[in-house]
This record gives C-alpha cells, sequence and structure tokens, in this order.
C-alpha cells in the first residue's frame, strides 16, 4: 500500500517537473523527456522510501495504529492524488 502512495506521488510529481521543462524549451525530443521522467520518478521514490520519519506515520496509519485521524491523513493522500490528476487532465500541469 505504501509504495503504491509513493509512486503515484512521485510519477505525478515527476510529470509536471517534465511537463515545464518541456514547456520552457527544455527535453526538446521525446527520448529526452521520457527518460527525464522517469530518472526523476525513480530518484524521488528511492528518496521518498528510505526517508524513514515520513515512511514510518505512514506505516502506522495505514495499519490503523493511529485510529481515525491516520487514516483521514491516508484519505487526504489519495484525495491530494486525485486532484493531482484532475489538474493533469484539465490544465496539463500536476500542480498549480
Amino acid at each position: 500500500m505504501f509504495d503504491l502512495i509513493i509512486g503515484a506521488i512521485t510519477a505525478l510529481l515527476a510529470i509536471n517537473v517534465v511537463g515545464i521543462a518541456s514547456s520552457n524549451g527544455y527535453l526538446g525530443g521525446v527520448f529526452s523527456r521520457s527518460f527525464a521522467g522517469i530518472a526523476t520518478q525513480i530518484t524521488s521514490s528511492t528518496f521518498l522510501v528510505q526517508y524513514t520519519n515520513t515512511e514510518t506515520f505512514i506505516l502506522a496509519c495505514v495499519e490503523g495504529y493511529l485510529g481515525t485521524p491516520g487514516y483521514l491523513f491516508i484519505g487526504s493522500l489519495f484525495l491530494l492524488i486525485i486532484v493531482w490528476v484532475n489538474n493533469l487532465i484539465e490544465y496539463r500541469t500536476a500542480i498549480m
């Protein structure tokens, strides 16, 4: 579950970074954009998984150790992902 959350957040961030770089004239080719997006996602995902405080907190929320507030936090993360996906569809950028 935790890997899914981290993967989704970092994929959306990577799409946003590559989209901004592309709209500013950087990363001219399709291969360059693909490579940059994949590298950004892998790097940020590895960093976030190794950041133990965040990982421990999210795992405690998922496993129910924090009760209702923990579940609300997980729900807010999913809501954030939904908003980012909507922004990607509507405005072609994940973060406004």
